[in-house]
């Protein structure tokens, strides 16, 4: 199993990174801007590649939406997270780069957090573009280049502290994100629609305890390829480094969420 598959074979490490950011985002939240980007009526029918345990398409139906609502993922836990939701929702595993439906089948289409994940970011845009309607709309959502840059500097400074493989594993802080960001984000999706509109939100984490900032870097172990005894290592040292942090009050990393959109 890759370390991305077995990441992501279930919900359990998303769901802490997800509640992490619920419980401690001081700023503005993302749900309204989305919102705000899409401009639903209630009735289109919307696909959400990447669709994890299904949270937004489940937040749409709880909400009132009337049109077909569909997730794709290519984890097969994730999916069966989402089936337990156990409501008008049609979630099946499925690879972004070649979706089973359809040429224009869909109104909206969505790839939130995702398209980083995905090994040809290409493909997926433009089987997004085949699956809309003319005139459907297209939102994807990533992270700004340089996101989480005071969390990404505490791991440097725990990694000096390490020795060997696990200094090296802890120092390479490459987000995901870097495949797909606010910097080359507009070029992947102007090729694939002609046409792209950008928006930013920013907000931070505000840490005043050390728990849910260690929670949240035990959630990315299987990510950095370590055993569990030397992620035991790694967090002793990353520990250290959040304790001095918080010795001057609460810990703030800075985070801006992009939400690129366009029409087909």
């Amino acid at each position: 199993m890759s370390d991305l598959a077995e990441q992501y074979a279930t919900d359990e490490n998303l769901r802490i990174r997800i509640e992490t950011h619920r419980l401690y985002t001081v700023g503005p939240p993302l749900e309204p801007a989305v919102d705000a980007a899409l401009v639903l009526s209630g009735t289109e029918s919307i696909l959400d590649m990447g669709c994890g345990p299904g949270d937004f398409l489940i937040r749409l139906h709880n909400r009132g939406h009337r049109g077909p609502l569909v997730g794709i993922d290519n984890s097969a836990g994730m999916i069966a997270k989402a089936k337990s939701s156990a409501l008008n929702i049609h979630f099946l595993q499925a690879d972004a780069q070649q979706i089973p439906f359809e040429n224009e089948s869909f109104d909206v289409v969505t790839a939130r957090h995702m398209l980083y994940h995905v090994p040809e970011i290409r493909l997926a845009l433009s089987e997004a573009h085949r699956v809309l309607k003319p005139g459907g709309k297209f939102l994807a959502i990533t992270n700004i280049q340089d996101n989480f840059a005071e969390y990404r500097q505490a791991l440097r400074e725990a990694a000096d502290l390490l020795a060997g493989k696990i200094s090296d594993a802890v120092r390479i802080v490459v987000p995901a994100s870097d495949k797909f960001n606010d910097q080359n984000g507009p070029q992947y999706i102007g090729r694939a629609f002609g046409n792209v509109s950008t928006s930013f939100v920013e907000a931070a984490l505000r840490f005043e305890t050390a728990e849910p900032a260690l929670r949240y870097f035990d959630s990315c172990r299987t990510m950095k390829g370590l055993s569990v005894e030397d992620w035991r290592l790694a967090r002793e040292q990353f520990a250290n480094v959040i304790a001095r942090r918080l010795e001057n009050g609460p810990w703030l990393i800075s985070k801006t969420v992009v939400i690129f959109t366009a029409t087909k």
